[in-house]
């Protein structure tokens, strides 16, 4: 579900830190979202860490476990470069 390397910059970092607020915003352990979501506890320990790229579809079974909807945006980046 899950493609395993660190990732020190990028997407990666933001989709961790996102993931613990939101966990912890809804009182739950990882052992907790764990159970909720069928996805294991040290895959969440991972993703938090961005130790792995997690799946849309990992993600989305994250997010149904806190009972939250997942939702992606494009916004502008100034810094892009063909």
């Amino acid at each position: 579900m899950a493609n395993e390397h660190k990732t020190e910059n990028g997407i990666y970092p933001q989709i961790g830190q996102a993931l613990l607020r939101a966990r912890k915003e809804s009182g739950l352990t990882q052992d907790q979202l764990a159970e909720r979501s069928q996805v294991s506890r040290i895959t969440i320990a991972r993703i938090e860490n961005a130790r792995i790229n997690p799946s849309f579809k990992t993600l989305e079974a994250l997010a149904h476990g806190m009972g939250r909807t997942l939702t992606i945006n494009f916004t502008p980046a100034d810094d892009i470069t063909d």
